[in-house]
């Protein structure tokens, strides 16, 4: 008997360490990521600004489309439901503020993701550098998008604002969620880029996947209308975390770590992406030159 729980003893010493190393392993490897990106923290603004300006730059307007094409959209998006939905609730606030909120959270993934997967091709003439660091390109790629995002969410507080929505701190609180899904996608970018490099056919399969996702995050639906065991299953989706989280800001006033369990599993899951991407690109960068 003694030696039985001596054996098992020992067992889960031994399980403990191997986790041990695990976690400091991972620990090292992302510490070690997010120096190098510190040191090149000024080449990552300068090619951020160029990608951003890039976009608009042969066109009449220049960067003012930067402000224009969201401002339309969201307009559109705002009388249409408005008209057509103005006078119903879901959760009770309008319908037009909650679509709203939970496309800008749900659009920001869609398109990061989107060009992140392609971005290594995008900056191949930067790859062909011995000393260049390709490990930024998905960072430049997500800052760009996240600079538009911003001029979206400024378009959109004033129209929450003019829908009879009550600004209080917590929407400053976005900016947490906003944070939570860089991360996320950092990971996502690692992997989603390298391997694009290898196999293109994986931007085809992202657009299905992103399009899929579309309609099993709660944007046009409310979640509180299905039972509790399909809401369990459709939390599994880490998008949701986000989408919830600005919807919660904005509409709801409910403070971030109210959910903590759900938090804990966002985080999880992005801890567990950036450790894999690392681990993947490292793995494939040394053979980008070969396919670029």
């Amino acid at each position: 008997m003694i030696f039985t729980r001596f054996l098992f003893l020992l067992k889960r010493f031994k399980y403990l360490c191997v986790l041990n190393t695990i976690i400091y392993n991972m620990i090292k490897t992302i510490q070690h990521f997010v120096h190098q990106l510190f040191e090149h923290r000024n080449l990552i603004e300068n090619l951020t600004k160029r990608d951003f300006s890039a976009k608009y730059v042969k066109n009449y307007f220049g960067i003012a489309w930067a402000i224009l094409d969201p401002l339309f959209f969201i307009l559109i998006l705002y009388f249409v439901f408005h008209y057509r939905f103005g006078t119903i609730e879901t959760l009770g606030v309008p319908f037009v503020t909650y679509l709203i909120t939970g496309y800008i959270s749900y659009n920001l993934f869609s398109n990061a993701l989107t060009s992140v997967t392609a971005c290594i091709k995008e900056y191949s003439f930067l790859n062909k550098k011995v000393n260049f660091d390709a490990a930024i390109i998905p960072i430049v790629k997500l800052l760009s998008e996240y600079l538009m995002h911003f001029i979206i969410i400024i378009i959109v507080m004033i129209l929450l604002w003019i829908a009879g929505i009550t600004p209080t701190w917590l929407w400053f609180q976005v900016l947490y969620f906003q944070f939570a899904l860089f991360m996320f996608m950092v990971g996502c970018g690692w992997i989603t880029s390298s391997i694009a490099l290898f196999f293109p056919d994986i931007k085809n399969i992202i657009g299905i996947i992103t399009r899929l996702m579309f309609f099993i995050t709660p944007i046009f639906w409310s979640m509180e209308s299905l039972p509790e065991e399909y809401t369990k299953i459709l939390k599994l989706n880490p998008i949701v975390y986000i989408v919830q989280g600005y919807r919660d800001s904005f509409l709801f006033n409910k403070p971030f770590w109210n959910d903590f369990d759900y938090l804990l599993y966002f985080w999880v899951w992005t801890i567990l992406l950036i450790v894999i991407g690392i681990v993947v690109f490292r793995k494939l960068r040394p053979h980008f030159a070969d396919v670029i």
